[in-house]
């Protein structure tokens, strides 16, 4: 693909993920900027829950690693699926956390005396050893992953999408890089990440 055509076809598909409802501000990242979202998520990871974390960003990985990566400012209208799970809590090898935002799931969680219900939206195994220690051996992490959505599935020229979810370091470092280029005076913004191959 060249690059007249490449622009062509991405001057497109942002049009069409600027139709989805939710999205106010669709932006091209260049190496540049991405080896520094790179950067800033690494960091953040390292010192996640004020430190006394550890996280992997597998979703932010993921969208790094696609041919383009789009940063997408979205208001309080954009809807995950209810069934999205973006982040887990793994220890030992499994999954003893994890998120959802769909509430019949959450009820049937409170429900089950082995598990706990914090913040409405993250379930936790009740006899999940978690401490300080196996955060620092590496044995304990909370991984975020990435979702593909059926809204960018449909948009013709683009394939094996991701959509991922930045630490607040990016949220902040993609702020100051567009904040000429569109109104970011709105506190309930979020910026997601959209890593995809042109196809």
């Amino acid at each position: 693909m060249n690059s007249i055509s490449r622009k062509e076809v991405l001057e497109k598909v942002k049009t069409q993920i600027m139709n989805v409802r939710g999205i106010v501000g669709v932006f091209e990242l260049n190496k540049e900027q991405c080896d520094t979202i790179s950067n800033l998520e690494e960091m953040a990871m390292k010192n996640f829950l004020f430190g006394m974390g550890q996280g992997k960003n597998e979703g932010v990985k993921e969208s790094l690693s696609r041919e383009v990566t789009l940063a997408l400012f979205t208001d309080i209208q954009f809807n995950l699926p209810e069934n999205a799970s973006v982040m887990e809590l793994i220890s030992d090898g499994e999954v003893v956390g994890t998120t959802t935002t769909n509430l019949n799931i959450i009820k049937e969680f409170k429900r089950d005396k082995r598990y706990i219900v914090i913040s409405d939206f993250f379930v936790i195994k009740r006899d999940a050893k978690i401490n300080s220690a196996t955060f620092a051996s590496g044995k304990t992490y909370f991984l975020f992953r990435g979702v593909q959505l059926d809204q960018f599935s449909k948009i013709s020229g683009i394939k094996n999408h991701i959509l991922s979810f930045p630490s607040p370091l990016v949220f902040n470092f993609l702020k100051n890089e567009f904040k000429d280029r569109m109104n970011l005076s709105d506190s309930k913004l979020a910026c997601l990440l959209l890593g995809f191959d042109l196809g």
